[in-house]
């Protein structure tokens, strides 16, 4: 993909995701490059991001998988700046991510602050200086992205198409719910993962 190929995919990528982060570029070349190593696949894509952040939104723009039909995952707990695309029929995968020893201080300085979350306080503070920023950081990427973006032949541990979850009444809300390990309650009602608290009682 080329330098002009990436920035026509970012403007789609922005209006996605709603804002411009330096991000999806270099999200949109890691997806590039992992889907050209990989090659044609058995039966469907799948992907793995390893960031809570841009990586999602570029995987499923430019492959399909997505969180609703389940062909994409999120581990964003990881917290590492990595994707990884496979094949569900057989696990085999590639893994991509930024070789930060590849990255300059003093030739990519925005870039390498990027990475380090060293940006300036202007910066992080958002509006204008963030976007020439921003900017900034595509510009010193589309630079050296062959250079920093590092790939690994992986085999995914758990492939192949999802289970389908049965679905159980909840004995508290009695709300239809994904029912895991023959729960009766769901995940809100039994207080592990309570996300909200009603207005009114």
């Amino acid at each position: 993909m080329t330098s002009e190929e990436i920035l026509e995919w970012y403007e789609k990528a922005c209006a996605f995701h709603t804002k411009r982060a330096p991000g999806l570029a270099i999200g949109i070349a890691m997806v590039d490059m992992c889907r050209a190593r990989l090659g044609p696949v058995k039966e469907k894509l799948n992907a793995i991001s390893e960031s809570p952040a841009c990586l999602c939104d570029v995987i499923q723009l430019m492959t399909g998988c997505t969180m609703g039909n389940r062909y994409v995952k999120s581990y964003g707990e990881i917290g590492r700046f990595a994707l990884t695309l496979y094949d569900r029929a057989d696990g085999r995968g590639v893994r991509a991510y930024i070789d930060l020893d590849k990255i300059s201080a003093s030739k990519t300085p925005e870039l390498h602050k990027f990475f380090l979350r060293q940006r300036s306080e202007a910066v992080k503070a958002g509006g204008e200086e963030r976007l020439k920023s921003g900017d900034l950081v595509v510009k010193e990427f589309l630079a050296v992205r062959d250079q920093i973006i590092a790939l690994q032949d992986v085999f995914i541990e758990k492939f192949g198409k999802s289970e389908m979850l049965p679905a159980a009444l909840c004995k508290s809300c009695h709300e239809s719910f994904l029912c895991h390990n023959k729960a009766e309650e769901c995940a809100s009602c039994s207080g592990k993962l309570k996300y909200y608290r009603p207005v009114n009682g």
